[in-house]
């Protein structure tokens, strides 16, 4: 795969963006300042997105995604950012998006 969740976090943080989206079809998206830009680089795959979303995401809330369509929780990326993540199926597939907690900004 051509991007980790943890460089894809590090970008949110050193552009200062308020959300990442990842979507099967697309490159993963960031928002700055209200105005959404793709991730340079290949658009993702169904097992790409499993795999990113897995890689946050508790079994716990992987079951939640499977009975209801979808689970929201916290995460804290180390000490530089909390994020309000929401996981769920669009199309049958794995989407996420992570929103930057405004204190973390």
């Amino acid at each position: 795969m051509a991007y980790s969740m943890s460089d894809l976090l590090q970008l949110v943080v050193s552009e200062g963006a308020s959300d990442l989206h990842i979507r099967v079809g697309t490159p993963p998206t960031i928002r700055v300042h209200g105005i959404l830009h793709r991730v340079e680089g290949p658009s993702l795959a169904p097992e790409d997105t499993e795999e990113l979303m897995r890689s946050i995401t508790s079994e716990e809330h992987i079951q939640h995604v499977r009975e209801r369509g979808g689970s929201d929780f916290g995460f804290a990326f180390g000490e530089m950012a909390r994020f309000r993540v929401s996981v769920f199926k669009e199309k049958g597939t794995s989407a996420s998006c992570c929103a930057r907690s405004p204190a973390s900004c």
